[in-house]
């Protein structure tokens, strides 16, 4: 237990961590975003993470569970770097695929079913993704 907290502890707290904030984005490359490809993708990304999270609960949910897990291979046009943390970042959110390291051109991507379009879904949303800062494609 840590005791009693006092006013002065949440000030001290909220300033430490707003000047934390404020470096943090200081420090970041500037990125401009295209407010309607932006927009596009938050619908992809909402639209497909509740499409993802039903197939998820009606394939464990089915007996016996229709997954086939693995980690597959896939080409990523989002090139290394802070574009590609970010992105894989975004990924790991939508249900049945957790993207992992890659090198190059090249991401590992843990499906909860192999047999899924899990590459042209990774294209389409990496696409979607460098649409929104104007970045140019890997490779």
């Amino acid at each position: 237990m840590l005791g009693r907290v006092h006013a002065i502890d949440l000030a001290a707290g909220a300033i430490i961590s707003g000047l934390a904030a404020a470096l943090s984005l200081h420090l970041l490359p500037a990125v401009h975003l295209n407010p309607a490809a932006t927009l596009a993708y938050a619908a992809r990304f909402f639209a497909g993470s509740l499409r993802a999270g039903w197939d998820v609960a009606r394939r464990v949910a089915a007996r016996p569970p229709q997954v086939h897990p693995g980690v597959l291979v896939v080409p990523c046009a989002v090139p290394q770097g802070l574009a590609r943390d970010a992105f894989r970042a975004l990924a790991s959110l939508q249900p049945g695929t957790l993207p992992l390291a890659g090198q190059g051109p090249e991401l590992r991507v843990h499906c909860l079913d192999i047999t899924a379009p899990v590459a042209a879904a990774l294209d389409a949303d990496a696409l979607a993704f460098l649409a929104m800062a104007d970045t140019p494609r890997h490779g």
